[in-house]
């Protein structure tokens, strides 16, 4: 064929199929996609005739008679050249194989699809809609067509997964709705018989006519818990035990597996039963339940219900999977080859899949002045979000600004060639800090120095002082303010006595003007002979600030870790004319004491995104962590979830390198002194390394503070003491001037007193260059941010920074924490060390308590029959002598835990009385009293429910609304 000819019959096919004309010939189509400019041959659709006896196939062989079974992109067999069939194929009648979608959309692989998704029929639309995410489902497809819309907006359609996400966004109605459920079902506070109330909620829930309960329950047979699942329901509701009840059976049978779950693979295995081939129950069917479920126990969380949020938790996250497993997502290819530029060190792979929330990050084109927040969980793949959305838009040149050199060369090797990665503090000495060169800090701002310029003042350290000057300064530099005022002073301050006092007004003027005398000698070209009048690096950036930077030949900028951005950074991006993209976790914002802000919560936006499916963990620990936002920070509306990924936090049988994360570098030295005491030592790795860590400092403290031995002290801060006080008086001045990490140095030299210099030269030896190579590796939690490790444990000098009170009940002591007297940093740092584990977490037993306080004991549901099947066994709790009463269904065991400081918790069964006690403390009434509001609600709630008839009479009596029943 003529080239010509050819690429006239490609034109007029394809427009002819964009048009959507069926009258075209497929046959006539195949010959324009074929190879070598020849006709391709049409593919026989004859089926085969063979014999229907088996006898007829040879071993190995298959129903087509041939040795092996064909390969997934095998086509039939090509005729002859002249296009003739083969004579033993001629009569033959092959009909092609089902594709993926079994022929709804299309033809086989090999031929050219016809038709498209409008021409299914509604019933199939509402199956496949039913599987969508809410927030596509709702803020995408309904903007198709109307068609769509009006088969979204049908009341009919999921009315539960609307309900649940309509109750998330606290919608009126909805809360209208579920407070009716609640009420309905005797699920108050005040309840006398959970889990009677959920169990006939769920069973209550309407389902679509026609499917076998008893082909289902068959199904439900191959779960594990499905023997004790069905005993408990005999025992609670014996009108529901039968699937002759029909429906309400299956989902009764549905609710008992979820309250006598272990986690999240429980709910999975019940979903697998139910999607068996003998099952008729549709995947829409089994979301809609689960959303019923789900609604019904957030809702009880909502209403401090004392129930586990475990419940809710792995609801949610089998729908998080089910939903977003993104299974038939097509891989967006990159751009490359359209802006001429290359392509830089591969990172992404096109195997990999993206998440359904990271498809949508990348189909978002970042347009001029645009503010794009994307709040990324940790281990999201936030970076690796960025490097694709790169490669998506290889037109645009973007600027990636990182804080940390170290992360900023890392990312230089990972992002494609139209991307250039900085730091902040690079771009602002490349204009305006090269100037200052001969005159630069390298280091920061201390007391000390700053004590040298200022004016005496009777009755007040000259160090306390210093002190609330370099606040002022810092809070300055991190502002995006022109000029020093006195907004920018500290609120608080230390006297003399080392007490916390109010800073006056009379004193904020005084520290404004010493502040602003600092900065005008820092702001001068000439070299300064005063330490105090150097230029920092805070101070250029501030300057590169406040000279109106432009980065115009960006197209968008990048900001990582937005959660620690100073007010002055993001003035310089927000004043840029290109987009902006911030990327971040509000959650591991741990750097406030340096004046950074939650971008994230305080910039305004035109676009939000959401990164909240982490690939570093599992479920346990991502439960864990999202029970501490959920205790700590009232983060419940969005849920951290994890991979299917195993994982652990009992701590018991863990061996192999473990990672110990501290709060404190003192509680790092003292861990590094018990690993290398052993024969023969264990090879250690501290995070940061020796020299950051400051072992050298620490040698040099204990040399000051013996000068009896006329040891040479190398730091020269430290050897300046020598003669003004010694050790005595650096104590002063580092209480004096709250150097923190001067403090933590000094306690540990005062600790080990006489073994410091034995010490320092042990750990020196055992201390390995990198955490590949040690037994163990430790470090602070600033230390291990961005980083990952397989084990990793918690220590237990959190507890320091956070205020708590306790009370003791008799069997075991539930702490009850003031969240509202702890600084958010100090719950964000224990958040981003639980978050630090790929698949063990051991942790300390204040974490386990804080965890009780969501209503998780890490009871494991036992039947009582199978307990006491022996012999009598008598309570495991503290200081109880019961012995388990037979005549419960359940009993509850005690999970193992081995904590962090090396104590366990042994395993062991629980009486009745102990589990109500440390489920609902001394207030056994449970709730306030006073009568139940007696309200109407919309109709609309018998979409949700429906009576279901058995002999003439309901299942149950459900009390009518209001009646507080």
């Amino acid at each position: 064929m003529a080239k010509d000819d050819k690429s006239k019959q490609e034109a007029d096919f394809l427009e002819s199929f964009s048009a959507g004309d069926d009258s075209f010939d497929l046959e006539d189509s195949c010959s324009v996609v074929g190879d070598g400019g020849d006709p391709a041959p049409m593919a026989s659709r004859k089926r085969p005739h063979f014999s229907k006896s088996p006898n007829n196939l040879g071993a190995g062989s298959d129903q087509w008679g041939q040795d092996k079974k064909p390969s997934p992109g095998h086509r039939p067999e090509q005729p002859w050249a002249d296009g003739s069939l083969k004579a033993d194929d001629k009569d033959l009648e092959i009909d092609p194989l089902p594709d993926a979608c079994f022929g709804l959309l299309g033809t086989p692989c090999w031929e050219v699809p016809r038709g498209n998704i409008e021409q299914l029929p509604e019933e199939v639309l509402r199956e496949i809609f039913a599987l969508v995410p809410a927030a596509d489902l709702f803020q995408s497809l309904t903007l198709v067509s109307r068609r769509w819309h009006r088969i979204i907006s049908d009341p009919q359609f999921v009315p539960w997964k609307k309900l649940y996400h309509k109750y998330l966004k606290s919608e009126a109605e909805a809360e209208l709705i579920v407070k009716a459920i609640l009420q309905r079902y005797d699920m108050t506070p005040k309840q006398s018989h959970f889990p009677l109330g959920f169990l006939q909620c769920v069973a209550s829930a309407k389902s679509r006519q026609g499917w076998d309960p008893r082909a289902i329950r068959q199904c439900l047979t191959n779960h594990s818990l499905f023997p004790k699942a069905e005993i408990c329901l005999a025992s609670w509701l014996p009108e529901l035990s039968s699937p002759k009840a029909g429906p309400p059976y299956i989902w009764a049978i549905f609710a008992t597996i979820v309250l006598i779950s272990g986690g999240v693979s429980d709910i999975q295995e019940l979903v697998s039963c139910v999607r068996r081939p003998s099952s008729s129950l549709s995947l829409a069917d089994v979301m809609e339940v689960l959303y019923c479920m789900a609604t019904v126990l957030f809702a009880m969380r909502d209403k401090n219900i004392k129930i586990s949020n475990r419940f809710h938790y792995s609801i949610f996250y089998c729908l998080y999977l089910m939903e977003n497993s993104n299974n038939g997502t097509a891989f967006i290819e990159p751009e490359w080859g359209s802006s001429g530029y290359e392509r830089g060190p591969r990172c992404s792979s096109p195997d990999i899949r993206l998440t359904c929330e990271q498809l949508k990050i990348l189909n978002h084109a970042i347009a001029p002045r645009e503010v794009m927040k994307i709040i990324a969980f940790a281990g999201t793949g936030k970076t690796s979000t960025l490097i694709r959305y790169a490669e998506k838009w290889s037109n645009l040149r973007f600027l990636y600004l990182a804080f940390n050199k170290t992360i900023a060369d890392q990312a230089a090797q990972m992002f494609p060639r139209n991307v250039t990665c900085k730091t902040v503090h690079s771009l602002a000495f490349a204009e305006v800090g090269k100037d200052y060169k001969k005159k630069l800090n390298p280091g920061s701002l201390s007391s000390y120095c700053v004590s040298f310029v200022l004016r005496n003042r009777e009755g007040q350290s000259l160090f306390i002082r210093a002190k609330t000057v370099i606040q002022t300064l810092l809070a300055f530099f991190a502002s995006a303010n022109e000029s020093i005022s006195m907004e920018h002073t500290p609120v608080w301050c230390k006297n003399n006595q080392g007490q916390l006092v109010l800073v006056q007004e009379a004193e904020k003027r005084i520290i404004v003007d010493e502040a602003n005398h600092i900065w005008e000698n820092m702001k001068k070209l000439e070299p300064a002979r005063e330490p105090a009048y150097k230029m920092t690096h805070d101070g250029y950036l501030k300057l590169w600030q406040l000279q109106k930077p432009s980065l115009s030949h960006y197209d968008a900028i990048f900001i990582d870790e937005a959660q620690d951005c100073t007010p002055a950074i993001m003035d310089v991006v927000l004043s840029q004319t290109c987009g902006a993209i911030l990327v971040g976790d509000p959650h591991q914002q741990i750097y406030s004491f340096r004046g950074a802000v939650n971008a994230l919560a305080v910039v305004s936006h035109t676009h939000m995104f959401y990164l909240t499916k982490s690939f570093r963990f599992g479920s346990e620990i991502a439960y864990v962590a999202a029970t501490l936002l959920d205790v700590l920070k009232k983060v419940r509306k969005q849920t951290l979830v994890g991979g299917r990924q195993e994982g652990d936090i009992t701590g018991a049988g863990v061996t192999g390198k473990v990672t110990r994360l501290s709060r404190c570098n003192q509680t790092v030295f003292d861990d590094a002194v018990k690993l290398t005491t052993g024969e023969p030592p264990a090879k250690i790795h501290i995070l940061g390394g020796l020299k950051a860590f400051g072992l050298e400092k620490i040698s040099d403290l204990w040399k000051l503070l013996h000068p009896e031995l006329k040891l040479e002290v190398e730091d020269p801060f430290i050897k300046r003491w020598a003669n003004k006080g010694g050790f005595a008086g650096l104590k002063d001045y580092a209480a004096k001037s709250e150097d923190k990490q001067l403090e933590m140095k000094i306690a540990i030299v005062e600790k080990y007193k006489e073994r410091i210099p034995e010490l320092v030269k042990r750990i020196y030896q055992c201390h390995v260059n990198t955490a590949e190579t040690a037994d163990h590796v430790l470090g602070t939690v600033h230390k291990a941010k961005g980083l990952e490790f397989d084990t990793v444990q918690v220590a237990d000098d959190f507890m320091s920074s956070i205020s708590m009170t306790s009370v003791q009940p008799a069997f075991e002591r539930i702490p009850i924490f003031r969240t509202n007297a702890t600084s958010e940093d100090e719950w964000n740092l224990l958040y981003v060390a639980v978050t630090r584990a790929k698949r063990r977490l051991i942790v300390p037993k204040f974490l386990t308590q804080i965890v009780t306080r969501a209503g998780e004991h890490y009871f494991q549901p036992e039947l009582t029959s199978e307990v006491c099947k022996e012999a009598e066994i008598r309570c495991s709790g503290r200081g109880c002598f019961n012995v388990i009463s037979r005549d419960t269904i359940l009993t509850m065991k005690k999970m193992p835990f081995v904590y962090s400081d090396g104590t366990k918790e042994p395993d062991g069964f629980l009486c009745d009385p102990c589990v109500k006690w440390l489920t609902f403390g001394s207030s056994a009434a449970h709730g306030a009293d006073g009568g139940d509001e007696i309200f109407e609600v919309p109709k609309t709630i018998d979409i949700l429910f429906e009576h279901f008839e058995r002999g003439g009479g309901l299942v149950w009596n459900r009390a009518p609304l209001g009646d507080g029943r």
